[in-house]
């Protein structure tokens, strides 16, 4: 009888830790799963390098006021121990340089192009006085309304003053010649925004070779697909923005457009900013992967994006402070070599005088000069010489 309530005993104990595994178990799997994309790195100055990246939770909202100390980062799959600092992008001061592409082709007339406008004046009220706006439409090429102006210099009647063309909508024509303005451009931050349904008609370049452009200018791109006959073309800048590291939002009706850009711009200034030295890679002038991760108690992610480890050349000023370094050092050694002749011709006895028909150098204690003794035998010789002949 005892034998059999010990056994009781033991599979009554087994029982709870079965349960008690069971309800722990779920627990440990609930952490809120963190969205994390880094939408651009600048290496230009490796292997000091500035990261903007952007956390997002399930919702796809920003999660802001995270500790730097959460922050991990790696590099190539390896963990990076070099000196990082952390701020969030409200912290800052830090300008950015707007594009903004939007449609204005036949389809849009009316109320899509009308939604865009407003769109893009609340946009320009939301501008701080150090950012910069360049504003295109979409057609044959983008066409310029204006560039590079800050908030206050910026006309509202120039904006609304846009109207309907019958250019076809080339997406990715004017996608390519905008990017290529942005990049002679000099400002850190740079961010392009499209406000398009995504439609495409006979663009020269093809969709490959738009993705290669975006790669190599490693600007992000911020698309706002808007709705006009279908939904089928949105997938084009979907893509852009994906492939960029940027965010795609989508506005079901024409009304929510000011709304849909409101919500890009507040991903976009939400963003951390990370300052990092890198300690265990070495600039080599090619791709690699960085990875940012994130994990707390609540909430775990991780995003990675290529970057390239740029060999910064010797600066300009550098190579002409060596330059001039250098014919300091010459000049040096030229007057330094001249004052020991001098020292070692004094200790011989030379000094300044010198012969009045020859003009050479004599010590102080001939009594005349040998160089014209010689030079004058020297003469006698060659005149019997010619005398001879």
């Amino acid at each position: 009888m005892k034998e059999f309530m010990n056994k009781q005993v033991s599979l009554f104990l087994l029982l709870l830790w079965l349960i008690a595994a069971v309800h722990n178990t779920p627990a440990q799997d609930t952490k809120t799963a963190l969205t994390i994309k880094i939408d651009q790195i600048i290496s230009k100055n490796f292997p000091g390098m500035t990261i903007y990246t952007i956390v997002e939770n399930e919702r796809g909202e920003s999660v802001t006021g995270l500790s730097p100390g959460l922050f991990k980062f790696r590099i190539d799959s390896q963990a990076e121990t070099g000196k990082a600092v952390v701020v969030p992008f409200s912290m800052r001061e830090s300008p950015i340089d707007y594009s903004i592409l939007f449609s204005n082709n036949g389809i849009m007339e009316g109320e899509p192009l009308d939604f865009q406008k407003n769109a893009i004046l609340q946009f320009v009220e939301s501008m701080k006085d150090t950012d910069r706006l360049s504003l295109y439409t979409i057609g044959e090429d983008a066409s310029v309304v204006f560039e590079e102006l800050r908030k206050s210099a910026i006309d509202s009647s120039v904006i609304n003053a846009v109207s309907i063309t019958s250019d076809q909508p080339r997406v990715y024509d004017s996608i390519i010649n905008v990017m290529r303005r942005v990049q002679r451009r000099t400002t850190e931050r740079r961010i392009v925004i499209i406000i398009s349904d995504g439609r495409d008609q006979n663009s020269r370049f093809t969709k490959e070779q738009v993705n290669t452009v975006l790669t190599e200018v490693e600007v992000p791109v911020y698309a706002l697909g808007i709705r006009v006959l279908n939904t089928q073309s949105l997938s084009n800048i979907n893509e852009m923005a994906d492939l960029t590291g940027g965010t795609y939002h989508y506005a079901p009706r024409l009304s929510e457009i000011p709304t849909g850009l409101r919500a890009l711009t507040a991903k976009i200034t939400s963003a951390y900013i990370i300052n990092i030295k890198v300690k265990s890679l070495k600039a080599d002038d090619l791709p690699h992967i960085f990875e940012v991760s994130i994990d707390e108690r609540d909430s775990s992610g991780s995003g990675q994006k290529t970057f390239i480890a740029v060999k910064v050349p010797v600066p300009r000023w550098v190579k002409w402070v060596i330059l001039i370094s250098t014919a300091v050092m010459i000049a040096a050694l030229v007057v330094l070599y001249i004052i020991r002749r001098i020292i070692k011709r004094k200790r011989m006895g030379i000094t300044r005088r010198r012969c009045p028909d020859c003009h050479n150098r004599m010590k102080d204690t001939w009594d005349s000069c040998p160089f014209c003794r010689y030079i004058h035998n020297i003469k006698k010789k060659k005149k019997k010489k010619g005398k001879n002949a």
